[in-house]
């Protein structure tokens, strides 16, 4: 029998592979539970599995197919945290700049509290600043 950690851990991994890299927004549906909150939204963003479908659809926009490379996993009773390097490219205008097509890699750590075997609540910390700077987004470039 599979402990709740070990499903809570798979889930998560599938969260990133399955939606952020390969794009399958249906996975949501069975991953996502349906009071999910995402912290990191802005306000006003939608929420639930429709709002992590509307927030993986623009983030794709723009950085096409994102690839987490997972650094470290750590998951405790209801929780899962990834320690992660995304890979992407910008593919689409950000901040007014039209894509520049370069690669970048940013450290980024994720935490997901899971519910009745769904994910339930995101936070992260994300490297945006060095992501820009590796863009030319800001800067002298």
């Amino acid at each position: 029998m599979t402990s709740a950690t070990e499903q809570n851990t798979r889930i998560a991994r599938r969260l990133l592979e399955e939606l952020f890299e390969e794009g399958n927004l249906d996975a949501a549906d069975e991953l996502v539970h349906p009071e999910f909150v995402n912290h990191e939204a802005p306000p006003g963003h939608p929420q639930g599995p429709e709002g992590l479908k509307v927030t993986v659809r623009w983030l794709r926009e723009l950085w096409g197919p994102m690839h987490a490379e997972i650094e470290d996993v750590i998951a405790e009773d209801d929780k899962v945290v990834a320690r992660t390097t995304l890979h992407g490219r910008h593919v689409g205008e950000f901040l007014g700049k039209p894509p520049t097509g370069k690669e970048f890699a940013t450290k980024q750590i994720h935490i997901w509290r899971f519910e009745d075997g769904k994910v339930i609540e995101h936070w992260s910390v994300r490297d945006d600043l060095g992501q820009a700077l590796q863009l030319g987004l800001i800067g002298d470039g």
